[in-house]
């Protein structure tokens, strides 16, 4: 058990934007099948993706069609007009991101969260503060208000309790998203005291997706404001994750897949560990601490009897090396459910790859 923000493709962004327009749709859905496919044998078995990834690979996952974890999708993500999730560049250009949804106030939020859930979403996500990889706005700048995220909050639990999810970075946007209700802080680089005491006080989780702070920041593949954003941002970030982990704020592990490789997702393990995380914390936070934001827990997250049969197999002791995690080719045997998806053993390892029983 993994959640991830974003399994497909990152929301925002100029070349993406334009990478995605130029490229033939079964081109797009042919490699979101083999994304998936590499999640699953890099050892996640189930997966969160908030935003862009249509409901139907959920399905076609669940029913046998492509393999890969199995999913929970946003479908899309709700933003203010000339906020984080917004397609429209400075120089007015629209990069057509149409799984993005602005809404300017309670009742257009509202409105947004219903189509959202019209499309099939599992989770609302929503932004409540600017970000790094969109042009037009910075982490500190607020997204949607806390009116407004109660009211999506609302919208998400008349319909069966859904959660909803923030990308939230600056400090009153992460503060605006858990007074509002949201079940999970997407990213957090800037929460402090009063946020982990927020976050513990109602029960949410922090989602720090480390990968992205970690990638070497090289001026040559960013643009010049991301890579000014990014350089005022990564140390603060790590600070700031580092104090939430010493405070045990409840952590649940996600990796920005997309903006971060796919395949070699729980790398972010090992910068959890950086951060002063134990190796078995870390691995909490990627199982039983991810099942309880997803709220799986009564079938996913441990192994015990009467839980689903999901088991991964590593070369390695990662409570001696958590870094064995990080490459594919570290991970074995991977099975989801009672079958094996991925064996690597040796003939006479494993009773042949099949059913576990």
């Amino acid at each position: 058990m993994l959640r991830l923000p974003h399994p497909s493709r990152h929301p925002v962004g100029p070349v993406r934007g334009e990478r995605r327009a130029h490229e033939p749709p079964v081109t797009r859905t042919l490699r979101t099948a083999e994304r998936l496919r590499h999640t699953l044998e890099a050892g996640i078995t189930s997966a969160r993706d908030l935003g862009a990834l249509p409901a139907a690979f959920r399905d076609a996952v669940r029913t046998g069609l492509v393999e890969g974890p199995r999913l929970q999708v946003a479908v899309g993500v709700i933003s203010h007009t000339g906020g984080h999730a917004d397609a429209t560049m400075p120089g007015g250009i629209d990069i057509g991101l149409d799984f993005c949804e602005l809404a300017d106030d309670a009742r257009e939020a509202r409105k947004a969260a219903r189509r959202m859930l019209r499309a099939g979403a599992d989770i609302i996500k929503i932004c409540t503060s600017g970000g790094m990889s969109s042009a037009g706005d910075d982490p500190d700048d607020e997204g949607l208000r806390e009116d407004e995220v109660a009211a999506v909050v609302d919208e998400a639990l008349r319909h069966r309790g859904l959660p909803v999810a923030a990308h939230a970075q600056g400090r009153a946007g992460i503060l605006a998203a858990i007074r509002g209700g949201v079940r999970s802080v997407e990213h957090g680089n800037a929460i402090d005291d009063e946020g982990c005491d927020l976050l513990g006080e109602r029960g949410g989780f922090l989602v720090p997706t480390l990968a992205t702070v970690f990638q070497p920041l090289d001026p040559a593949r960013n643009p010049p404001w991301r890579y000014q954003k990014k350089l005022r941002w990564n140390e603060r970030t790590k600070e700031s994750i580092a104090a939430a982990i010493e405070r045990k704020v409840n952590i649940a592990v996600g990796t920005d897949a997309g903006s971060t490789p796919h395949g070699r997702n729980l790398a972010e393990l090992s910068h959890l560990v950086e951060l002063g995380m134990s190796p078995m914390d870390a691995i909490r936070a990627a199982t039983s601490h991810s099942a309880r934001l997803l709220g799986v827990e009564d079938r996913l997250g441990t192994l015990r009897p009467g839980m689903l049969a999901d088991l991964v197999i590593c070369a390695g002791d990662p409570l001696r090396d958590i870094g064995v995690l990080s490459a594919p080719e570290n991970i074995v045997v991977v099975a989801q459910q009672g079958v094996v998806r991925k064996n690597l053993l040796p003939a006479s390892g494993l009773a042949g790859a099949g059913r576990l029983r």
